[in-house]
């Protein structure tokens, strides 16, 4: 009866095998189900091979992403709103006419009546002084007269065909087809290509944690996918929010941002790239501190271990565990309710 028991309760641990989490069998982390001969089935324990891992600890603050270049342009001029060649998202380039106005502007005509006149002029006079029927003083004043005839034609062309001040992405439109502006409208913003920048404030409890250059991240909720720095930490405490404003620069553009986004900033205060890291569950606590349970062949005893930094339900151990160790990462508390020591294990690896 005892040996189909055993037999069992091994058949039930090859079923088992599936690793501690999802995470664990994506890194390539060796697992295993333990079984122990002698209790009931179904207390089996699930064990994976310790290796090292990045761990990082981060602070959160609240934020809001601006574009590292912006321009807004305005109108110069009360007239209505005829053409719009652009949509938000669109990119643009310096210079390129995003919106006109009533080309019926009556001072963009005078100013294109005058132009031409002093085009005509010039030319007139520019073959009469080659052949020496004018003098240069007649013909230096008539050019001065048609160079300001273009910079008012130009300025005034400007006024009605609005372009675009820098190149980037037209990130907000105020005015529609036939709105009316007037002097100072704002009429459409452009964010430039060269990234995003965050300021956010940090208490004088946590500013010594916060260094210039450190990491920080985009926290969307799922991930930190989107990496930045610290580029300004101020000396000075903003006396309303009574903590330091910090800036953080980030050198890339994504669509998944926009200017004047709110955003979680996660800035990263400590990282250990080839840490021992174990999760809340595979730790038990006893008088003395915690320990974790670790499998060596047929054996797995309870060793004490001391705990470094902390993240969300992430330990870093500092001591007490090694590479290569098996970890029991299911089912520690069946061992600590059952004793100390766990003798006679049956264990089947993983494929």
């Amino acid at each position: 009866m005892k040996q189909n028991m055993y037999a069992a309760a091994v058949l039930i641990v090859v079923l088992l095998i599936s690793g501690c989490s999802e995470t664990k069998e994506a890194s390539g982390q060796n697992t295993a189900g333990i079984q122990q001969a002698g209790i009931p089935a179904g207390t089996a324990v699930q064990v994976r091979m310790i290796s090292p891992e990045d761990f990082s600890v981060y602070l959160k603050y609240p934020s809001t992403v601006y574009s590292q270049s912006e321009s807004t342009a305005y109108a110069f001029t009360s007239d209505v709103v005829r053409n719009i060649s652009v949509t938000v998202g669109d990119q643009v380039e310096q210079d390129q006419v995003v919106l006109s106005l009533s080309p019926d502007n009556q001072a963009y005509r005078q100013a294109a009546v005058a132009w031409e006149n002093a085009k005509s002029a010039y030319e007139r006079n520019r073959i009469l002084f080659a052949n020496g029927d004018i003098s240069r003083q007649n013909f230096d004043s008539i050019a001065t007269q048609y160079e300001l005839a273009r910079a008012n034609f130009t300025a005034a062309r400007d006024m009605v065909y609005i372009k675009a001040p820098i190149s980037g992405t037209i990130t907000q439109l105020n005015v529609h087809p036939s709105a009316n502006v007037n002097p100072g409208t704002p009429l459409f913003t452009v964010s430039g290509k060269n990234g995003y920048e965050a300021r956010f404030y940090v208490g004088a409890d946590e500013i010594e944690r916060v260094r210039p250059g450190a990491r920080v991240f985009i926290d969307d909720g799922r991930m930190l996918s989107i990496e930045g720095r610290i580029t300004q930490i101020s000396l000075a405490m903003d006396g309303t929010k009574q903590a330091f404003p910090v800036t953080a620069s980030f050198d890339m553009n994504s669509r998944k941002l926009a200017s004047g986004m709110g955003v979680d900033i996660a800035v990263e205060t400590y990282r250990n790239e080839k840490a021992i890291v174990v999760s809340k569950g595979e730790l038990t606590r006893t008088e003395e501190g915690y320990q974790a349970y670790v499998s060596q062949g047929r054996e797995t005893a309870p060793v004490p271990v001391e705990l470094g930094h902390v993240q969300g339900l992430k330990y870093e151990v500092i001591q007490g565990l090694e590479y290569g160790d098996l970890l029991v990462c299911e089912g520690s508390q069946n061992l600590a309710s059952a004793g100390t020591q766990t003798s006679g294990l049956a264990m089947a690896k993983a494929k």
